[in-house]
């Protein structure tokens, strides 16, 4: 989570700065027991191995990578989703008579605000907030203390009660993508793939030193940012490039300012 919370360019630098150190000292201690005359003579074996390597943990970091970006990518549209739901329930539900009117609009802004105020911030840290959760069972009592014919329009009752299942469902889909984290087992199979590659890494060699370390502080350091990226992906509602909670605060005032022009 440290890494998370980090500015992206504070956690790109931190990350640049391991990787140095990673190299650094990864060749150090390689080249205290083999010098290059002796690793160049298993470049040729090491080639063909590193190669076949390389490709079967490359296909293993694209796969988790593109689940998880197809993950984030579905949790940030359910939030859309969410939003549009309760736009157009809010606005549907100004056909109903003024007591039923203004019982929903109230309870949908009450649980507008929780998202925005309590839910994100909980979610955050990988919980559920218990304020959106009553304001969420307030909005749907309100509907079932609304006699539909008294409303004075059936359609739109009905339309009202498919929108509000939309957004029900859209809000367990969030808690969802939350939830749903890369499994303990495939983090270690990554890390330990990882730490592989760059130990067959140490075993090529080039004359001059400062080349080949420079070569080896890229090859670690994209790596590490490809772990970094998937950690990312896979929290998608926590740290610094977490899905934003603003369109939320944007609908929330527009629903105060039409709830208010109506009262």
């Amino acid at each position: 989570m440290f890494l998370l919370n980090l500015p992206l360019w504070a956690a790109l630098l931190l990350l640049l700065v391991i990787a140095v150190l990673i190299s650094h000292y990864g060749i150090k201690l390689v080249h205290k027991f083999y010098k290059y005359e002796h690793l160049k003579e298993s470049h040729e074996v090491s080639g063909f191995i590193f190669n076949a390597y390389g490709l079967l943990y490359a296909v293993v970091i694209a796969f988790v990578i593109y689940i998880n970006w197809g993950e984030y990518n579905e949790a940030q549209r359910k939030v859309y989703v969410e939003i549009n739901s309760a736009s157009n329930l809010f606005h549907s539900a100004q056909g109903f008579n003024d007591s039923a009117k203004k019982i929903v609009m109230a309870n949908l802004i009450a649980y507008t605000e929780t998202v925005y105020f309590d839910d994100f911030n909980a979610m955050e840290k990988l919980n559920r907030s218990e304020k959106n959760r009553t304001a969420y069972d307030s909005l749907w009592d309100s509907f079932f203390r609304i006699d539909p014919q008294a409303a004075g329009n059936q359609v739109l009752y009905d339309n009202c009660l498919s929108e509000l299942r939309t957004l029900s469902e859209a809000r367990r889909m969030r808690y969802h993508y939350m939830e749903n984290t890369i499994p303990i087992v495939i983090w270690v199979v990554m890390i330990v793939g990882y730490f592989i590659a760059l130990m067959f890494a140490y075993l090529f060699g080039m004359k001059y030193r400062n080349p080949y370390l420079i070569l080896l502080i890229a090859f670690t350091y994209i790596n590490i940012l490809m772990l970094y990226l998937i950690l990312v992906l896979d929290y998608p509602f926590t740290g610094y490039s977490a899905i934003s909670k603003e369109p939320y605060a944007v609908i929330l005032n527009h629903f105060k300012e039409v709830f208010s022009a109506i009262k």
